[in-house]
């Protein structure tokens, strides 16, 4: 996997090579602390970013947008919408 940060972005190359909900935790666990040591802005909780990697996981396993689902951007200030998709989505 390749991960490459922007200021408002992470974006997690082949994610869905990562399926466990303990595999994906501890990588975000990662990514938070380096946005945070980086001085990148960190505007949601690690279980919204699990949900968001386990939605993206899901819908590619289903199929469905498999050239988007493949890879995940991890988003800075998600609105409401996205938020309540990744809950049902990618649910913990």
């Amino acid at each position: 996997m390749e991960v490459n940060y922007s200021q408002n972005n992470t974006q997690v190359k082949n994610s869905y090579l990562l399926s466990t909900t303990n595999a994906i935790r501890e990588e975000v666990e990662e990514i938070v602390d380096y946005r945070k040591m980086t001085k990148r802005p960190v505007t949601r909780s690690i279980n919204s970013y699990v949900r968001e990697w386990r939605g993206h996981n899901r819908l590619y396993k289903w199929g469905l947008f498999k050239n988007h689902t493949r890879d995940v951007d991890l988003n800075e200030n998600n609105n409401i919408i996205e938020e309540l998709l990744w809950l049902i989505l990618g649910g913990i």
